[in-house]
């Protein structure tokens, strides 16, 4: 991976079964709001981690905490202090904000003095940590991804195998995280909204795909959305006559006339729904079927 300086020792052999199971884990939560949360759990599945953290690097601004589960004896590791001054002095930040290259890193390498540095007097010292290493992932031009892994003093450092482990995940992860973060969930970086908010356009984002096409699922969730067909046309580019097509075929498969049923069926959907990172639909057709006697749409 470029930019790795964590190595392995020649020879060694990849433990696929591993590998396997944290990517099918890794692929089949891309998209979740707990994203980061199973990240975390699927890493110490397989890799002893005492400190998981996951910071947005942005810019000129300070680091925001995605993910955090350092316990010490006094509960939950207080990171606030990092994050108003000591982080600059971090090498994991330094060589995220100054080099271009994505990779795993880990800390004895990138500052093989590290015990001497003001950092380490001032900051790292009294964290407990001993032994740390760092997934660095792009975003963009401005925005990075560090998702930290660390070892308190008491425990033994990072194993030759579970280095080894955590290189053959590397690209993986780095594509999971571009994909989740990027891709599907930006709003996560910028926090914006309330968990009730996220939740609900988490639901509109996969009412229906279980049963509609591409373009009528996204018609759907633009007149859930509240858009006019010209609005609609607009945010699609196409034709305001395209829209009513697909909004008529959608309108028909799920055996609704008019935009205030679409309305009902989605509330009706969303509130049986037992989670909403599938389609809501899904479930609800069926189990009305199973009342009714009629058949799901395919």
């Amino acid at each position: 991976m470029n930019g790795s300086t964590a190595t392995s020792e020649p020879g060694a052999v990849t433990q696929s079964p591993a590998i396997n199971e944290l990517a099918m884990s890794l692929i089949g939560n891309i998209g979740r709001m707990d994203f980061q949360e199973r990240l975390a759990e699927a890493l110490k599945q397989h890799v002893s981690v005492d400190a998981g953290l996951i910071l947005l690097y942005r810019g000129e601004s300070a680091p925001k905490i995605l993910f955090n589960d350092w316990q010490t004896h006094r509960g939950l590791s207080d990171i606030r202090h990092y994050l108003q001054g000591p982080y600059r002095l971090d090498p994991f930040y330094q060589l995220a904000v100054e080099n271009e290259d994505d990779g795993l890193y880990r800390l004895s390498q990138i500052a093989p003095s590290f015990d001497r540095t003001q950092y380490y007097r001032e900051y790292y010292q009294h964290s407990g940590l001993h032994d740390e290493f760092n997934f660095i992932v792009s975003l963009d031009d401005a925005s990075k991804i560090a998702i930290s892994l660390g070892r308190k003093r008491t425990s033994i450092a990072f194993s030759e195998q579970e280095v080894q482990l955590l290189e053959s995940l590397a690209p993986i992860l780095r594509t999971a995280v571009i994909r989740h973060f990027r891709d599907l969930r930006p709003e996560t970086l910028d926090g914006e909204g309330s968990a009730l908010q996220k939740a609900l356009a988490q639901a509109i984002g996969n009412f229906g795909r279980s049963i509609l096409t591409e373009r009528e699922c996204q018609v759907a969730q633009l007149v859930l959305r509240g858009y006019s067909v010209k609005g609609a046309a607009t945010q699609l580019g196409i034709s305001p006559a395209t829209v009513k097509l697909h909004r008529r075929n959608l309108y028909s498969k799920l055996d609704i006339t008019s935009q205030t049923a679409l309305f009902a069926l989605f509330i009706d959907a969303v509130s049986s729904a037992k989670n909403v990172y599938e389609d809501p639909l899904s479930g609800y057709l069926a189990k009305r079927g199973q009342l009714t006697g009629e058949l799901a749409c395919n």
